[in-house]
């Protein structure tokens, strides 16, 4: 035998834990009363690697032979917020120029995105082309074999075999599934054996010498009399609704009125006692709630005015709104549903009160303006309204409706102006009914020093020039985009092709094709696909109706590309679907002389000739 110990009767290594090696520092068991014991500290363990290292003559290793980690700081960059800025910029300020850079920027953001724009689609257009390639659909792996059964015959498709087990034993299991068989009740069989015999007895209290049918009793039913008489109202229901007559009767379609079916709807409205009083008197208990936990809450008070409204009392709403207007007196929503609520001069006299606690309320001024019956009152309220505030607008466009006389309107819209000069519209209304075309164009030039930035006045300088015959609009197109471009104010090409097309709609062609000559290339560069863009918009404008907004965009391309093909042919289509065929004739005449070696240009100018009878010219 070896004099060596045996393992479990060993004395264990100094600071020995059993399961170290796997992480374990412990254990608990049922018996213990406290924690379990705590496994050896980080430096025990680092004396006895060091002990167990120098035994071994290798290096000192740390910890569970792991590196030992230096601290990471906690001011690392990695985790810092971007957001967060820190240090030199911490406490400077965002202003205008700040705004002006960022703006800037984003433009070039946008301009740099457009001019790659067509290169990046065509560019994911062909990955995808080639992804679809290299990785086809089921459905068109097997395209050819679902063209090829265009081949097979009635009598191949029927000879096909159902999908499913044919196997004999299942399908002898499905056969005897399908067989099911029922008891037949008694009282079948008991018919089935009383249909052949005669009953020779006569039953009690039946009449000697009547049939079986006409007991005293009447218990008997004549279905078949029934019957006739349901098919005879029916035809005369049927015969009503087929006349229009107004007393057909209801759910036929001849008696609905599809017009004002939704009206009538609409005007419909339960009377108070198709409500029901216990939901009425729990609401409003809430509503009682929400008004004393806070009196100065005007909504719940409309609320609970309207309740009592609903619930036919008026009287009682009328009260609660008073109670509200003493509680809220600058409360605009309060003093108009109190208004509301009264009638005749009760309401007027609110109204008075409602503009002296609230003055400056345009609102209020407006609703008592609507309270007065004739047109003297109105005018007096809204001129001691305007007294007020002068600077509203609402309250002159009010006070001018209310003028029959030309000249009255016209003193007061350039009293208003002068008032208000940042307001184009009051401009623009004076400038329709001004005497002379000079003070129109004086208004209009005010309002433009006045709002630099705004591109409508611009607009309707160029629409006075055009309704009095003159060529300037051109010009005052260019001075337009010259000067929007200087105040930054610059539309975008959107906008002006949607103001174009409104110009055409109110009858301002030539406006609308000036505005298309000048702005239908801002902002875009040479790189840039202009042609497919420009082509874009004209179709755009040609599927909203508006045809000489696109007349104007084809134009504008012709003279910058005069020997396109594609241009040339969507102008004669536009000519030939939307115009005039002397439209047409002069666009194919300018077509086969810009772009002599297009032969279907001189085909269809040909064929056109040919088809209005000038035989000749479609020959020359």
């Amino acid at each position: 035998m070896s004099g060596r110990k045996d393992f479990l009767s060993q004395q264990a290594p100094e600071n020995y834990v059993a399961g170290l090696g796997r992480g374990a520092t412990g254990f608990t068991t049922r018996s213990d009363l406290g924690p379990a014991r705590e496994g050896p500290s980080e430096d025990q363990i680092k004396e006895a690697l060091a002990k167990r290292a120098a035994q071994l003559g290798a290096p000192t290793p740390s910890a569970y032979g792991a590196v030992e980690k230096k601290e990471e700081e906690d001011d690392d960059e990695r985790f810092q917020d971007p957001e967060n800025e820190v240090g030199l910029f911490a406490t400077g300020a965002y202003d205008r120029d700040d705004d002006e850079a960022d703006r800037i920027y984003q433009d070039i953001d946008d301009r740099m995105d457009r001019r790659r724009k067509a290169r990046r689609e065509a560019r994911e257009k062909q990955e995808r082309e080639d992804y679809e390639a290299k990785n086809p659909k089921i459905q068109q792996q097997f395209a050819d074999l679902k063209r090829s059964l265009g081949s097979v015959t009635d009598e191949q498709w029927q000879s096909i075999p159902e999908v499913g087990d044919l196997t004999g034993k299942n399908r002898r299991a499905k056969q005897n599934l399908r067989q099911r068989f029922y008891a037949v009740p008694d009282s079948v069989i008991a018919g089935a054996r009383n249909s052949t015999e005669f009953d020779t007895s006569v039953a009690d209290g039946a009449q000697t010498n009547g049939s079986a049918s006409d007991n005293v009793d009447g218990t008997m039913t004549n279905f078949a009399d029934i019957g006739a008489a349901r098919d005879k109202v029916l035809q005369v229901n049927l015969d009503k609704a087929a006349m229009g007559s107004a007393d057909a009767t209801s759910g036929s379609a001849s008696t609905i009125d599809p017009k004002g079916y939704l009206t009538s709807l609409s005007k419909t409205e339960l009377k108070p006692q198709d409500y029901d009083i216990g939901d009425i008197k729990r609401v409003e208990s809430l509503l009682q709630s929400v008004i004393k936990t806070n009196s100065r809450h005007p909504p719940g008070y409309i609320a609970l005015a309207r309740l009592h409204e609903l619930a036919g009392k008026p009287v009682k709403a009328r009260d609660v709104m008073a109670q509200c207007c003493s509680l809220n007196p600058h409360s605009e929503d309060a003093w108009l549903e109190n208004i509301r609520l009264n009638e005749g001069h009760n309401a007027k006299v609110i109204a008075a009160a409602s503009v002296k606690e609230n003055p400056q309320s345009t609102r209020l001024w407006t609703r008592a303006t609507e309270l007065e019956t004739d047109s003297l009152s109105k005018k007096r309220v809204l001129r001691r309204a305007l007294d007020l505030l002068p600077k509203s607008v609402v309250l002159w466009k009010q006070l001018v409706q209310l003028s029959q006389d030309e000249g009255e309107a016209r003193l007061l819209l350039s009293k208003a102006c002068s008032e208000i000069p940042a307001s184009i519209e009051l401009h623009l209304a004076l400038a329709r009914i001004v005497e002379t075309v000079d003070e129109a164009r004086k208004v209009l030039n005010t309002c433009r020093r006045a709002n630099p930035k705004n591109a409508e006045v611009w607009i309707a300088a160029s629409r006075l020039e055009e309704q009095v015959g003159s060529k300037n609009t051109v010009n005052i197109m260019k001075r337009a985009v010259q000067s929007l471009a200087n105040e930054n104010a610059m539309l975008k090409r959107e906008e002006w092709i949607e103001q174009a097309e409104k110009c055409e709609e109110e009858g301002a062609i030539l406006t609308g094709q000036n505005i298309i000559r000048e702005t239908l290339s801002y902002g875009l560069d040479e790189d840039d696909d202009r042609k497919k863009l420009f082509m874009e918009d004209a179709q755009a404008s040609i599927s909203r109706g508006r045809y000489e907004i696109a007349r104007a965009i084809y134009a504008y391309i012709l003279r910058i590309w005069p020997t396109s093909k594609s241009a040339w042919e969507a102008s004669a289509n536009l000519e030939k679907v939307h115009g005039k065929k002397e439209d047409l004739w002069n666009v194919l005449e300018k077509a086969v002389e810009a772009v002599p070696q297009a032969d279907d240009l001189w085909i269809q100018y040909a064929n056109e000739k040919y088809q209005s009878g000038d035989v000749d010219g479609a020959r020359i």
